[in-house]
């Protein structure tokens, strides 16, 4: 619509219309345009299919434009990180109670250490586990950068978490006693801090009771009727004078936690997977994804699309009817 008696933005005198586009000042002469085109080429779309092929299956921006004669690979990143910062989530969570698990994934960029958030949600019944927008904080994983992540998740899914399974991050316990929640470490760390002192390939004087710590502890998590059996004899062990230090000190936290790595069994309505595996499995898609980002705000909007993309996986717990007695 024509505005009437409009003056002139420079002289604020009279205008006059030049065609159907052009305006002219009558003081000084000055045209300009109402409606400029705009310049260069048309934008393309957003390529969703070029997203789920670099960030969901994994193939190279490099090999991409080696195939395609049509485009480089300079204009074949453009495009992606176009696609990349106008990713959104389509995903649903699933609905009722839910079980929640963490882990962090450190990354150095920009002088500096930056740790990677990464939360995922599985309904109690079992199925698949839904990962959230991961949180990106400067500094190794700490207690301070825990509470933090925790308390970016919307409030709609933190209230519906009855559990939190997690390698036992330091002042998970606490967490969990803040927002009411059942704690599940993971036995894979454990057992994996094990298995490394166990020195088959060194000839070790002290083998034997390094190995028949490790199958207490293995026996340990496991049962379920002869915890405080197994519970004193693995004090006896690493209470012994052969006990090497290490496994001393790895065997105490195991007791003084021992509710905590069997609350999958203690709690067996809620279907808590006793590792946090498919976590693990997800970290190493993200760094793989992303170990050529160079700048935390590339890595936060990347991996982002990453989740937004790649959004769900596959998170079993271990049947109880699966288990033996002893």
């Amino acid at each position: 619509m024509n505005k009437l008696h409009e003056k002139s933005p420079c002289c604020q005198a009279k205008i006059y219309k030049i065609g159907g586009k052009r305006k002219k000042c009558s003081e000084c002469g000055k045209t300009w345009t109402n409606w400029k085109k705009k310049r260069g080429r048309k934008a393309k779309r957003v390529s969703h299919e070029l997203l789920k092929r670099v960030l969901d299956i994994g193939e190279k921006t490099t090999h991409i434009a080696a195939r395609s004669k049509s485009i480089s690979r300079s204009g074949l990143c453009c495009r992606l990180n176009k696609a990349i910062l106008k990713k959104e989530r389509t995903n649903k969570y699933p609905a009722g109670w839910l079980i929640m698990l963490a882990d962090g994934v450190r990354f150095f960029l920009e002088q500096k250490y930056w740790t990677l958030y990464v939360f995922a949600i599985r309904s109690k019944m079992g199925g698949k586990a839904y990962v959230l927008d991961p949180i990106l904080l400067p500094g190794k994983e700490s207690l301070r950068g825990w509470k933090i992540a925790f308390e970016s998740i919307p409030e709609d899914i933190r209230r519906r978490v009855l559990a939190l399974v997690s390698d036992g991050f330091r002042g998970v316990d606490g967490m969990g006693r803040k927002y009411g929640w059942i704690c599940q470490r993971c036995h894979f760390h454990l057992l994996a801090q094990l298995q490394i002192g166990l020195g088959f390939w060194k000839n070790m004087p002290d083998h034997p009771i390094r190995k028949e710590i490790y199958t207490t502890v293995c026996k340990l998590l496991r049962t379920i009727n002869h915890e405080s059996e197994y519970s004193l004899k693995l004090y006896e062990l690493i209470n012994s004078p052969h006990c090497p230090y290490y496994y001393r000190r790895l065997g105490n936290e195991l007791l003084r936690r021992l509710t905590e790595f069997r609350n999958y069994i203690n709690h067996p309505e809620l279907n808590l997977p006793h590792t946090t595996n498919c976590m693990e499995s997800f970290n190493n898609i993200i760094r793989d994804r992303c170990k050529y980002q160079r700048t935390s705000q590339s890595l936060q909007s990347r991996s982002t699309a990453l989740t937004r993309t790649k959004f769900s996986i596959n998170c079993n717990n271990r049947k109880m009817t699966n288990f033996t007695h002893n």
